[in-house]
């Protein structure tokens, strides 16, 4: 006897319209594939949108940005996931990291960048031509996403930021136009996206950014117990302020992890070190590093030659994902009260740090006067960065690191410019933190512009810049 069964009925949902596109994958609640889609390198926010879309195509973001405007559904957008500012807990998440292409010239040392690639991939392309791009600590992070807060790297006191050698931008706007933003074409979204556009006045899927004739640094680490902190962090306030803007300069105290990849004398250790690049003849930096050398013998000397594709070994940042939290905020000096409120909240007399690194780079050279074409990253005129990090594997641990990091500005308020740094500020934070990251003129035109290209606020995950005055 043959029995008939009903088939169960097909699931409906208001993303179907967007399945039917090649140009995109759509990833809803209970789909395989969806945890992974949502998933961010900051493990510290977990992202539960309505549905995630990965687009393959420039076509594929248009596609996605019409169907958020259309259905009322914020965008929220996601590239690495480093550096969020609002989970996306009922929005439509794009996710960049299918926009990857790389395309070089080296006859005009310019590359164009998808959206979503990686300085990784950036590197893979641009280093067989002896060229550079103007990346940070590490090339795991989306090269748009951090050129986009600014970026400031190891060459930044010679070349500026990565906003500062960008030549345009092609960017999907909230009503699902694509347009280019240059100096010439649309210039305040150009001004904008230069150091103040993550995530709130667009999709950005393509930049183009300059290059530079870069093969080798002299480069890397001094280690040293974090007994010397004090000397060490004092010695390089002196050193310093006659160094060459070819130098990009950080000292830094790290609490290290027990791990059988690092050298037995730095395994579980608490240190202070000495980092940084310097982009000349190696002969010179040998002797910026006598300084150094000739003062007292480090744990580790892994300063030298350093071939530019293995920059991320100056941070050696971790590349597998971790719950995170911390902050970065400006200096004006760097004071002996600070100093010591820095080395007492690493490395506590009593009981477990919360912040596994600090650490102090020295800004100024190029970085302070800027490029030609004006930009909205601000804070140009502060000396020294100040990156605080603390790795939060419980959520408990994210209100405690950030009452620590409270405690800590306010015991070295008087050598805080009162500026952020939007690319080191997490959550709500940098969300709201944009006056403090560009400066309130700044903001004014910020939201001029925003209120140009996205008055309806679809892109409400990104950075506030909604409120107009105060």
């Amino acid at each position: 006897m043959t029995v008939l069964t009903t088939p169960p009925p097909s699931r409906t949902t208001p993303f179907d319209d967007l399945r039917g596109s090649i140009d995109l994958v759509v990833y809803e609640p209970g789909d395989p594939g969806y945890d992974d889609a949502r998933a961010g390198w900051n493990q510290a926010v977990q992202h539960h949108p309505r549905a995630v879309v990965t687009p393959h195509t420039v076509r594929g973001v248009v596609h996605a940005v019409r169907f958020a405007r259309m259905h009322g559904i914020p965008i929220a957008i996601q590239s690495t996931g480093h550096g969020p500012t609002r989970a996306a807990k009922d929005a439509l998440l794009i996710d960049m990291s299918r926009i990857n292409r790389i395309r070089v010239y080296p006859e005009t040392r310019t590359v164009r960048i998808g959206g979503g690639a990686k300085w990784s991939r950036v590197l893979d392309a641009v280093v067989p031509h002896g060229l550079a791009p103007l990346l940070g600590s590490t090339s795991d992070v989306s090269a748009v996403g951090y050129t986009l807060g600014g970026g400031l790297g190891w060459l930044a006191r010679k070349y500026g930021t990565s906003a500062d050698s960008v030549v345009a931008f092609k960017i999907v706007t909230a009503e699902g136009r694509v347009v280019r933003a240059t100096p010439e074409h649309n210039p305040d979204l150009f001004w904008a996206l230069r150091g103040a556009g993550a995530g709130h006045l667009g999709v950005v899927v393509e930049m183009v950014i300059k290059l530079y004739p870069i093969t080798e640094l002299y480069a890397g680490n001094l280690f040293y117990p974090a007994t010397m902190a004090g000397e060490v962090m004092r010695r390089w306030r002196t050193w310093i302020e006659d160094v060459p803007e070819d130098l990009t300069s950080a000292v830094t105290l790290l609490n290290l992890p027990p791990v059988d990849d690092l050298p037995p004398e730095l395994s579980g250790a608490s240190v202070v070190v000495v980092r940084g690049a310097f982009d000349g003849p190696a002969e010179e930096g040998e002797r910026l590093m006598t300084y150094w050398r000739d003062w007292r013998e480090p744990l580790m000397d892994a300063f030298g030659p350093l071939p530019f594709a293995q920059v991320d070994e100056i941070s050696q940042d971790p590349v597998e994902p971790v719950p995170n939290e911390g902050t970065g905020v400006w200096l004006r000096s760097l004071g002996d009260t600070s100093i010591e409120t820095l080395i007492g909240a690493m490395f506590p007399p009593e009981g477990e740090s919360l912040l596994v690194q600090t650490e102090i780079r020295h800004a100024g050279g190029a970085i302070a006067r800027g490029s030609a074409v004006p930009s909205a990253f601000g804070n140009r005129d502060a000396a020294m960065l100040l990156e605080l990090v603390g790795v939060t594997p419980l959520p408990e641990d994210v209100a405690a690191v950030r009452r620590l990091v409270a405690e800590i500005k306010c015991a070295i308020a008087d050598d805080l410019t009162g500026g952020v740094y939007l690319n080191y500020v997490e959550g709500d934070d940098r969300r709201h933190g944009v006056r403090e990251g560009i400066g309130s003129e700044a903001y004014e035109r910020l939201a001029s512009v925003k209120n140009r290209f996205d008055a309806a606020n679809l892109f409400d995950h990104g950075l506030d810049v909604t409120a107009t005055s105060g």
